[in-house]
């Protein structure tokens, strides 16, 4: 089938790979594709994930954290860990371990730093339009809505 020069050469550009960051299999099954044939690229994923070079687990979680710190939503973080190749048992795993409620501090937190200027609760426009940017962000409207509610209660 194949020679051992092609699966050393795919085995090392694996490595190569990870050596940098960790992936997710889809991750790594796309880098390896552009130069070897698909048989032996899913071959030196289950290789990797094998020997414990791929953990899709302590990888999600890593990027769930590293999302939420960068001031996203629930909604984004998850269509960016299934775009990343992530199953949907490790997205749910990781938003079970958040919830709601550090959401709702996370917005009021961005609100108060980023959106006070703008916002103005007696002008409808005004707060459809940080609401709009908070769901841009990937955050529920419930939440946006007790964050706001938290916000207004604050400033008076």
């Amino acid at each position: 089938m194949y020679t051992d020069d092609e699966r050393i050469r795919a085995k090392r550009r694996a490595l190569y790979i990870l050596a940098a960051h960790d992936h997710s299999k889809k991750e790594l099954y796309d880098k390896l594709i552009k130069n070897y044939p698909p048989d032996l690229c899913e071959e030196v994923v289950a290789l990797m994930e094998e020997f414990g070079y791929i953990d899709e687990e302590k990888y999600a979680r890593k990027l769930y954290r590293q999302y939420m710190n960068k001031g996203w939503g629930k909604s984004k973080i998850r269509f960016e860990l299934r775009r990343r190749g992530l199953p949907d048992s490790r997205i749910r795993e990781n938003e079970d371990e958040y919830d709601s409620e550090d959401f709702i501090e996370q917005i009021t937190e961005l609100i108060e730093k980023k959106y006070i200027n703008k916002l103005d609760f007696d002008d409808y426009a005004s707060v459809q339009r940080v609401t709009a940017a908070l769901a841009r962000r990937g955050y529920g409207y419930e939440d946006i809505k007790v964050a706001m509610r938290q916000v207004k209660e604050n400033e008076e």
